[in-house]
């Protein structure tokens, strides 16, 4: 991945889009290159408990590269129309409808962290063949088996965020938006199995988190690979369970690699 300076990163071109969904109204945030500059590849972001603000750091560093990203932002609509569920499939229901018509640069790069993870993988295996993905990338990658009872699952929690910075309160904005959405999400990431969800996934996988990332563990990010019918590979990165916030530049590189057609 070439470097990438602060100026680019700031001239990085933002823009806001609504649609209409059958699944709800949903928005998009749109992050494309400097200068005028074509991309070259594109990545689409699934944030964890739908709370985007987070991501923008990993989508302004990917786009200050060359890559045209969107971050899917499925739960901004608080109106009185029907809204996206807030659940793994109610949410990855809105991506694919989303996606199937969407007119993105190839490569194409779906990526999603934590509850996100999950949400990206059910939106690829929900596509229509005719539209084509290039490869996934599940970053802090939720629930483990052992986890999925809440009395494991706050142990897991208070270790998760050990090396994250308090920078990331950032995305209380979001959460005072999304409210209960949030607990909803949970509960349905708790009844996921992504490890079973992978066998039917035939594109390149790559599962990442931080060294330190109590939700996603070692042996789980391989075990999560090792379950996929297609390639798949494990990267472990500084940091813990949000390392996507101050690590943007070494996720955007995995990010960058695992779209990489050679």
């Amino acid at each position: 991945m070439a470097g990438v300076g602060r100026d680019e990163v700031a001239d990085v071109v933002e823009r806001e889009c609504w649609h209409r969904l059958p699944a709800g109204p949903v928005r998009s945030l749109w992050f494309s290159p400097p200068g005028g500059r074509t991309p070259d590849r594109s990545a689409v972001l699934f944030p964890g408990l739908g709370l985007p603000r987070y991501l923008m750091p990993l989508a302004r560093t990917l786009a200050a590269d060359g890559v045209q990203v969107v971050v899917f932002d499925a739960l901004a609509f608080r109106g009185r129309r029907a809204r996206v569920a807030p659940t793994i499939h109610g949410l990855a229901e809105a991506g694919a409808q989303w996606l199937t018509q969407a007119d993105l640069p190839r490569p194409l790069c779906v990526v999603g962290h934590s509850t996100g993870a999950q949400v990206a993988l059910e939106t690829v295996l929900a596509l229509p063949s005719s539209v084509a993905v290039d490869a996934l990338v599940m970053a802090g990658p939720t629930f483990t088996p052992r986890q999925r009872r809440l009395r494991r699952l706050v142990p897991a929690a208070l270790r998760a965020y050990r090396k994250d910075t308090p920078r990331e309160l950032v995305v209380l904005r979001d959460l005072a938006r999304v409210r209960t959405d949030v607990a909803r999400i949970v509960l349905s990431g708790l009844r996921h199995r992504p490890e079973v969800r992978l066998a039917a996934l035939s594109l390149p996988l790559t599962v990442t988190a931080g060294e330190a990332d109590a939700f996603a563990p070692g042996p789980w990010l391989h075990e999560l690979a090792a379950s996929a019918a297609g390639p798949s590979r494990v990267v472990v990165l500084p940091g813990s369970h949000n390392n996507v916030f101050p690590h943007a530049r070494e996720v955007a590189a995995v990010v960058v690699r695992a779209a990489d057609p050679g």
